[in-house]
């Protein structure tokens, strides 16, 4: 009965009720029932609306069970009711329980009470969560939007001996570790096995991730089966090898898996099941005081080797030489390879390229190797001493220091040769002193020789009596008039590398004969120094030949022809003015 239907039944009583029952008895029960009746209808009316009103914002708290055990998780739900649209904060949750999983589920119900709809919607936050330690616990108030939740008692409790016993007949972790005690920066290899029964699901755990320590993926999965007491298990592996970079101890929590047995179904249930592992300890030894190295390097194995890669014969000035250096270390990361630094030898110029390395793991942990090379162009004719490389190790099976040595190397390097000689000569008869058979060939060869002599020794005589007094031309740096510049011109202006350093050293023999190499003309012009050395950085190092650009080079040259020549200049107009011309 509604409000307004009680106002109506009291007005319709009253219209059927005269006016003389109006003191009768009846007539005050009766008045009496329809107020009764009507502060009920008001106070059950304000109370739905008050329920209503707090609905619209409610948020609860509610668990699945209220204890618990050190393997068990923990199903929480926040129902948050109404318009509140804010998202829950659970980082509370984190200082007891580990958050495992979290979802959030839209719901809404429709309901109808007389004749009147209503609609209630509602969202529910699930969190799966996981006990950090045991003992009595709590569930925190949770704030969403300006709401919060009733903090929640959870008792988390030891599992039974009998329960442990059951459940490790179903299945249990093994965790291995290489080796009890590890430098710094050297390998440990961390082995975790879970071994199950039956048919087992849920997240095998993560790679452990201890502080201060680099961890590589040896094995990412291996499945295999084995019998243990008798009984045949199933077995999950993975293998990591860890580096720790700090001295001290390092602390490898205990491994957790918890999952369910079965398949589910009409013929089979579904259990809860977990396992837990045992933890260890490792000690990191630091550096050792007597290692010698400038870069700390523990290996189980370590050793190098270079190839020498010569052009065919004897190399000669400009032709590049390849020394390529080989490193291979075993129970290593790739970035615990040193670097090579060769310095550059007399009369030479060395060019270091980029190391490539590459890793390896197999049963034995990480390895790798790394291969460097550098390219080197003599710039003087003579022996090339190529020097020693050695690199201390720590042998970690042995426990002591070692060291690769890489030998030194010496190289015979001949002087370059005119690529363009326009005074060239034909070679000598290959037989100087020859005989003849005929001896009336060899009559008249010698007073042929005879008139020739005496026809040089007369026109001596006369030039001696002719001759006018003169002062010798002193020695000039000044490149001889017969080179051209056009096919050097050409060749930097194009980006010819290689036909340019040809062109370069034909320019240095032909003009400047007292330079036995381009290093020591870059002693007399040193404003050729950074445009040869990137000519020779473009043909024998790192970047690429058609990058080079040869502007700086011919504008160097070009000033040198220009310096040499004016310095000439002096000493030309003086031999003029000595030896006038008639």
């Amino acid at each position: 009965m509604t409000l307004a239907d009680c106002f109506a039944e009291s007005s319709n009583n009253n219209s059927k009720i005269g006016f003389d029952e109006a003191t009768s008895p009846a007539k005050i029960l009766r008045e009496t029932g329809n107020t009764m009746r009507l502060i009920l209808t008001v106070i059950l009316f304000l109370g739905l609306t008050t329920s209503a009103v707090i609905a619209q914002g409610a948020v609860t708290a509610t668990v699945d069970r209220n204890q618990i055990t050190e393997f068990d998780l923990l199903t929480l739900t926040l129902r948050v009711t109404g318009d509140n649209t804010s998202e829950p904060d659970p980082s509370p949750l984190e200082r007891n329980f580990e958050i495992v999983g979290q979802q959030s589920q839209q719901n809404s119900s429709i309901s109808i009470i007389n004749g009147q709809q209503s609609r209630r919607s509602y969202v529910d936050h699930v969190f799966t969560l996981r006990p950090k330690t045991m003992g009595r616990l709590s569930i925190p108030s949770l704030t969403v939007g300006t709401e919060q939740t009733s903090p929640i008692p959870i008792s988390v409790v030891a599992r039974s001996q009998a329960a442990k016993d059951r459940m490790q007949q179903i299945l249990f972790f093994e965790t291995l570790v290489s080796e009890p005690a590890v430098y710094v920066q050297g390998q440990l290899i961390y082995t975790v096995r879970l071994y199950y029964a039956d048919s087992i699901s849920g997240d095998f755990p993560a790679p452990p991730a201890p502080v201060d320590t680099i961890v590589e993926i040896l094995v990412d999965e291996k499945r295999f089966e084995t019998i243990f007491n008798n009984k045949r298990y199933y077995v999950l592996e993975k293998q990591y090898a860890l580096f720790p970079q700090q001295s001290g101890e390092l602390v490898l929590a205990p491994e957790t898996f918890i999952g369910t047995r079965g398949r589910g179904g009409i013929f089979s249930s579904r259990e809860r099941v977990s396992a837990v592992s045992k933890g260890h300890s490792i000690t990191v030894k630091p550096q050792p005081a007597s290692f010698t190295g400038r870069s700390w390097l523990p290996a189980q194995a370590f050793s190098g080797e270079q190839v020498i890669n010569l052009p065919d014969g004897l190399p000669k000035v400009g032709d590049p030489i390849n020394r390529v250096i080989e490193l291979k270390g075993g129970g290593i990361s790739g970035a615990l390879i040193p670097d090579i630094t060769l310095l550059e030898p007399p009369g030479a110029r060395v060019y270091l390229d980029q190391p490539v390395t590459e890793e390896f793991s197999d049963a034995r942990g990480l390895s790798a190797e790394s291969s460097i090379t550098a390219g080197i162009v003599p710039t003087e004719p003579g022996e090339l001493i190529l020097e020693e490389i050695r690199i201390p190790w720590w042998n970690t099976v042995l426990d002591r220091e070692e060291v690769v040595v890489l030998p030194e190397r010496t190289i015979q390097v001949l002087p370059a040769q005119l690529t363009s000689d326009p005074f060239a000569t034909a070679p000598a008869s290959p037989n100087p002193t020859e005989t003849y058979d005929h001896p009336g060939l060899l009559l008249e060869l010698r007073i042929w020789q005879g008139i020739s002599l005496i026809l040089g020794l007369g026109w001596l005589f006369y030039y001696a009596i002719k001759r006018e007094p003169s002062i010798p031309a002193p020695v000039s740096d000044a490149p001889a008039a017969s080179f051209e510049l056009g096919t050097l011109k050409r060749a930097c202006r194009s980006g010819d590398p290689r036909r340019a350093l040809a062109q370069l050293r034909s320019w240095q023999q032909s003009r400047f004969e007292d330079a036995s190499s381009l290093s020591g003309l870059i002693e007399r012009y040193p404003m050729l120094a950074t445009p040869i050395q990137h000519l020779e950085q473009s043909l024998y190092g790192v970047g690429e030949a058609s990058a080079w650009q040869g502007d700086a080079l011919l504008a160097a040259v070009l000033e040198v022809d220009a310096k040499a020549i004016k310095r000439a200049a002096p000493a030309s107009s003086l031999v003029a003015h000595l030896n006038p011309q008639p």
